[in-house]
């Protein structure tokens, strides 16, 4: 591991309270030194910072990397590796994998198979067998083994009573439930979002209700069970954040997530049936798009994150009802939330690292990220470019 120096960076740390520019030496993986740095010995790299700004390590809390099962469209490398040309240097993989992320073996395999990549990968296990929703997975088990969340992504926890206990047994662990919201009765096959496009399309909608209906009822059960954690994945319509917001004035435990094509497109990029446009949670309204936009600005929204979700170019190239949902996000993340939520206003910087490097890993109870001499170097140096990043 070579030693660095980057000259008169900018460094940026929410949790430090730090917006400096100055000297960083990075030695032997430890921040070795904040400050003017002397002349050093010649085998350590020297980087200009100048136009550069250093922040703690990103870190998306919803990825899809396909492995075990589907590395036909992206595996364990690829997808590590998408993420650190994104800047990302930790994600949380979901468990809707062939087969699924139910056993505590497969936990332990991932993990040991992951152990030394560039990119920090942490395991979101499933809340059900399978994530049917019908038998509860060995949460206690699998959060020795080392997942760190727990989620039938993809597919809701139904059941009431499933959730119920699904929140008991994560309270026990100290850790998070991360449901994804939609209520299967009401999308009842839907492909994108119910409203006037959708009716011009000819195609099966999404009402919002699916997703404010779950949230509503997981809110409640939240408030029952003490010590639970509940966060809302993926986060698209407006009334969404309301409910959120108001079970945060409540002090009920409960965090929320939106990804950017969530904070940036509507469901008029489904026109002319465009497959690049289909993902679940579906496209909203411009509405919604606002609504979500003062989520973030008032931090009732907690996290900015991907759903980074891979598939072949077959796949996307099908009809609109039978391509799959979902796009990706790792490269693009970064660009996005600055040109859209800082440029525009919405956050300030400090604030976008917050939720996309602090606010992830406090959710998930992972080690905070420092920037203060003798910790390890988990950093992202951004650069800034005409416009933008």
């Amino acid at each position: 591991m070579q030693d660095i120096i980057f000259r008169n960076i900018e460094l940026i740390s929410p949790s430090d309270n730090l917006n400096v520019k100055t000297d960083l030496l990075i030695q032997d993986g430890l921040i070795k030194k904040i400050g003017k740095v002397n002349v050093f010995k010649k085998t350590v790299k020297e980087i200009n910072g100048r136009g550069k700004t250093c922040v703690p390590g990103l870190f998306d809390m919803h990825v899809h990397f396909r492995e075990p099962g589907q590395t036909h469209k992206e595996d364990f490398v690829s997808g590590s590796l998408a993420a650190s040309n994104g800047g990302f240097t930790g994600v949380l993989i979901m468990p809707n994998t062939t087969p699924s992320i139910d056993s505590p073996l497969l936990v332990k395999n991932i993990l040991e198979k992951t152990k030394d990549f560039l990119t920090d990968v942490n395991i979101a296990a499933c809340a059900t067998m399978n994530r049917e929703g019908l038998i509860l997975s060995p949460i206690l088990s699998l959060n020795e083994s080392g997942a760190v969340a727990f989620t039938d992504d993809g597919s809701p926890v139904m059941n009431p009573e499933i959730m119920r206990r699904v929140l008991e047994y994560t309270s026990q662990a100290n850790s998070v439930v991360i449901q994804h919201c939609e209520d299967m009765n009401i999308s009842n096959g839907g492909v994108m979002n119910e409203g006037y496009v959708s009716t011009i399309l000819g195609l099966q909608g999404i009402p919002e209700v699916s997703e404010t209906a779950i949230i509503a009822r997981d809110i409640l059960l939240t408030e029952f069970v003490h010590n639970s954690r509940y966060h809302v994945q993926h986060i698209s319509c407006g009334k969404s954040v309301g409910l959120v917001r108001n079970a945060k004035l409540k002090n009920i435990n409960v965090t929320a997530e939106v990804c950017p094509h969530h904070f940036i497109l509507t469901d008029k990029e489904c026109l002319g049936y465009n497959t690049n446009a289909k993902m679940n949670p579906p496209l909203r309204t411009n509405d919604d798009v606002s609504m979500i936009l003062q989520g973030l600005s008032d931090d009732t929204i907690d996290v900015i994150c991907t759903d980074h979700a891979p598939h072949t170019e077959y796949e996307k190239s099908q009809t609109f009802a039978k391509a799959p949902f979902g796009i990706v996000g790792l490269e693009t993340a970064v660009g996005l939330a600055y040109t859209f939520l800082v440029k525009n206003e919405v956050i300030s910087f400090t604030k976008m690292i917050e939720k996309m490097s602090v606010n992830p890993k406090k959710i998930l109870g992972l080690e905070e990220i420092k920037f203060s001499e003798g910790d390890k170097a988990n950093l992202t140096v951004l650069e800034k470019i005409k416009n933008g990043l």
